[in-house]
């Protein structure tokens, strides 16, 4: 019997038992006291007054006994309704997680690819750029430079759509910085105007770039981002002008005594934008003309990333256009001032110069275009050379040239090859005993930290990494065969890199440059190549503790801020006596964007020399130099 159906029977007959109690109540007192009378003496309407009582007993306690596995049944609903939505949640939990760690794969994914795509294009881009180059360089018709001209500028345009591309999924990922470093504003705007008035002076184009007197010239702020929003405003007004002129103007908003507010206008006379393409222009892939008839190509990314970069600078960007009229784009700038400081006077300069004429020379690599480059330049420095497309073909071609009495004094390998790459072909050349006097250079795209010291023990003479430039090239090669590299104490000959190649120069001392910044590591090492010195590069400080414990320098110019180990932490351990550096008393001389008031003092702290502020000046680097490579003192200064 259901629980309700058998409530409702004893509720019934608790009511008829509840009547028969109330007739028992209105008995003599006598029989009220159940234990003084008999069930013989009590009569029917005892009977039923019992009965009455018992039922509603009953009643009751089922009643209770109803509502409490009622209570028990909705609480384990409800238990179970508590886990379910556990479970949910720990599902979604877990489905999060999985989302997490797919978003993080499809952005590892996307980095891979475009680092693939990066090298993918730019390879053949570097073969059409070196090409075109050389072509250049040769005895032309006026027709016939005017066709390489035209390859060499589309080959630029091309890689300024490429790195358009790349930035804007940088700015997307948030992995671009707006750094601090100290510009003279007026040469920043000289050297981008000397650029932008050959595109302009190719079109017709008059072309002027004014800085009025009030604006200050010594700012600290991004020059390269400034100059990148500089020509693609710039690069769009020539695209767009057919003629007249072109004008770029800065001009001072506001300062006070630490910042400087500055505008920067590009006016041209060109087709002008309709009021309907106004409102998206500075949308991602966006164009003032998206039909298939347009005449201007591009990937509508110039603006965007311009509007980016002009916020990150503290400003904005905006313009004013009227269709056949001309446009005035402009960007406002927030730039700290710098104070009072002397800029560098003109570095010492050295030139390398070696006979190396006749030198028999074979060139291997898979790919067409680079091994015709490598063979003009080497036709041009008058080698004797060869070009070959894979490794069994240069080892036959060795051993032919050696059986005739006339081997190959270099052969110029690729690191990345099909069946058998430069690495293998290498080690199978100095295992050779009839081909091992050949000088093997190794030229790579993929260049990683200790590729070098792997290339040496194979025995490796040069190694370049791609694209070089046609003087490191041609001062390797001079390098290597007039006998200049210098031994090491193992009787071995020191590698040549992009770094030694100023062997030649007057020695003054060995160099370790720490920095992860590539620009960094490039204008200091062209700094310090112009002032006569050799260098070698660590990314972090992990490699330059490697560095030192393995090579013998004189001096470190030490970054502080890197990743995997900062600055002040390795000079601490290159200053631990139970460290595995050899020399811990080394000179070391930061070379620090950090400037702020107190971070000197925290470089003396750590155990460095001295501190230089970036941008470095040629003439203080200069001075630091000598003094630590001249004094045997390695005491902090005061």
């Amino acid at each position: 019997m259901r629980p309700k159906v058998l409530a409702i029977l004893l509720w019934g007959a608790g009511l008829l038992g509840g009547g028969a109690l109330l007739g028992r109540l209105s008995l003599p007192s006598q029989y009220r006291d159940i234990g003084s009378f008999h069930s013989s003496a009590a009569g029917p309407g005892t009977s039923a007054a019992l009965t009455g009582a018992a039922l509603i007993t009953i009643y009751i306690i089922f009643h209770l006994f109803f509502l409490y596995r009622r209570a028990r049944n909705e609480s384990a609903r409800s238990r179970e309704r508590v886990e379910e939505t556990s479970r949910q949640l720990e599902r979604a939990r877990g489905r999060v997680d999985e989302m997490a760690l797919e978003v993080k794969l499809a952005n590892a994914a996307k980095s891979e690819f475009l680092s693939n795509m990066n090298h993918e294009i730019r390879t053949p881009m570097n073969a059409v750029i070196g090409m075109t180059g050389l072509l250049l360089d040769t005895d032309l018709t006026a027709e016939q430079r005017q066709f390489a001209d035209a390859v060499r500028s589309s080959a630029e345009s091309l890689m300024g759509l490429i790195d358009d591309i790349l930035d804007f999924s940088r700015i997307e990922a948030g992995k671009i910085e707006i750094q601090s470093l100290d510009f003279d504003l007026m040469t920043t705007l000289e050297e981008f105007g000397d650029a932008l008035s050959v595109l302009a002076h190719e079109k017709g184009l008059e072309f002027n770039c004014l800085i009025n007197p009030d604006v200050p010239s010594r700012l600290r702020g991004d020059p390269g981002r400034l100059r990148q929003v500089l020509m693609n405003l710039t690069g769009n007004a020539v695209k767009f002008t057919a003629e007249g002129e072109i004008s770029v103007l800065a001009e001072l908003l506001s300062e006070d005594e630490d910042q400087a507010t500055v505008r920067f206008s590009v006016r041209d006379t060109g087709i002008g934008l309709p009021l309907d393409r106004q409102q998206d222009l500075f949308s991602p892939f966006t164009q003032a003309d998206g039909s298939t008839t347009r005449k201007f190509g591009g990937t509508g990314l110039g603006l965007t990333i311009s509007k980016q970069l002009a916020e990150m600078m503290g400003g904005e960007i905006g313009f004013e256009s009227v269709v056949g009229e001309g446009s005035l784009f402009w960007f406002t700038g927030v730039f700290s001032k710098q104070p009072p400081d002397a800029w560098p006077i003109d570095p010492v300069t050295n030139d390398m110069a070696a006979e190396i004429k006749g030198a028999r020379v074979l060139v291997v690599d898979d790919h067409q275009t680079n091994r015709q480059v490598l063979g003009e330049l080497l036709e041009r420095w008058e080698f004797r050379h060869d070009e070959v497309a894979e490794g069994q073909t240069a080892l036959d071609q060795l051993a032919a040239a050696a059986a005739e009495g006339d081997p190959y004094r270099v052969a110029i390998l690729d690191m990345q090859m099909p069946e058998m790459d430069g690495k293998e072909l290498g080690k199978r050349i100095k295992s050779d005993p009839h081909l091992a006097r050949t000088n093997l250079i190794m030229t790579t795209y993929f260049g990683k930290r200790g590729d070098a010291e792997r290339m040496k023990e194979i025995g490796f003479e040069g190694y370049l990494s791609k694209p070089f430039k046609q003087s490191v090239l041609f001062d390797c090669l001079a390098t290597i065969l007039s006998g200049k590299t210098r031994e090491n104490s193992d009787g071995s000959r020191t590698l040549i890199t992009r770094h030694t190649i100023a062997d030649s120069q007057r020695a003054r001392g060995r160099i370790l440059l720490v920095e992860d910044n590539i620009t960094n590591q490039q204008v200091a090492l062209a700094i310090l190549k112009k002032l006569g010195y050799l260098a070698d590069v660590a990314s972090n400080g992990k490699e330059a503790l490697e560095a030192l414990e393995s090579d013998p320098y004189d001096l470190v110019l030490m970054d502080c801020q890197m990743p995997v180990m900062d600055g002040y932490e390795a000079t601490r351990l290159i200053r631990d006596p139970d460290s595995g550096v050899p020399d811990h008393d080394i000179p070391i001389v930061a070379m620090t964007a950090h400037v702020m008031k107190g971070d000197r003092e925290k470089c003396l702290a750590a155990g460095m020399n001295d501190y230089i502020a970036k941008p470095v000046m040629p003439q203080v680097l200069l001075d630091k130099i000598r003094r630590y490579l001249k004094s045997d003192e390695k005491t902090p200064i005061s």
